[in-house]
């Protein structure tokens, strides 16, 4: 008599998981951290969103319709994740930043045989940083950018997790200030316009 060993089934040896979640804009100070526009993908995936007409944060953060949508799909041979975070008419710290139109897009996917990230369709259109111009192109993936008694911003921020196997994820913040006190050079604060996160593993 002849025996045969089966392979455990692809559902018993691997469980995927999935996360998203987006911002159109975030502010943090010492008196603690706001979201605008946030959407949360549940973990069995879906879709959430929100949005908001307009937001003022004096002195600070400015914008028109905001808004964030997360989807995402888990079953025993796909897992994938996709988050979009946009804002119009932006302005930051009075003007020292604007931007037409903001969009932050992460996607992540992972099939048990691969994984990975990307963040195509993100987008600035009109951007100004302290005078200069930017044109509709984004800048390379974090690009640093000095702002003078205030601290620096990195646009199109990107910042990837994962094995590239099994497991992936991104975040995309496409105008990130990083506000640093000038004599200590401690972070005193964060203003974010066009967060998105993606992750997917299995």
């Amino acid at each position: 008599m002849s025996f045969v060993a089966l392979a455990p089934a692809r559902s018993a040896a691997q469980s995927g998981t999935l996360s998203a979640w987006g911002a159109a804009g975030t502010v943090t100070q010492g008196t603690g951290s706001q979201q605008f526009a946030s959407a949360l993908l549940p973990g069995s995936g879906g879709m959430a969103d929100s949005a908001l007409p307009s937001v003022t944060v004096p002195s600070t953060l400015s914008a028109e319709g905001l808004a964030s949508i997360t989807t995402g799909q888990l079953d025993q041979a796909l897992v994938s994740a996709t988050t979009t975070a946009e804002a119009a008419k932006v302005s930051v710290l009075d003007g020292l930043i604007s931007a037409d139109a903001v969009l932050a897009v992460a996607t992540s996917y992972a099939n048990g045989v691969a994984a990975a990230s990307e963040a195509d369709g993100s987008a600035l259109v009109g951007l100004v940083v302290n005078d200069l111009s930017y044109g509709d192109v984004p800048p390379a993936p974090n690009t640093r950018v000095n702002l003078p008694g205030v601290g620096y911003v990195v646009l199109n921020e990107q910042i990837p997790t994962g094995d590239g196997v099994h497991t992936t994820g991104l975040m995309v913040n496409m105008i990130h200030v990083y506000l640093i006190d000038s004599v200590l050079g401690t972070l005193t604060g964060e203003i974010v316009v066009g967060a998105a996160q993606s992750a997917a593993s299995l």
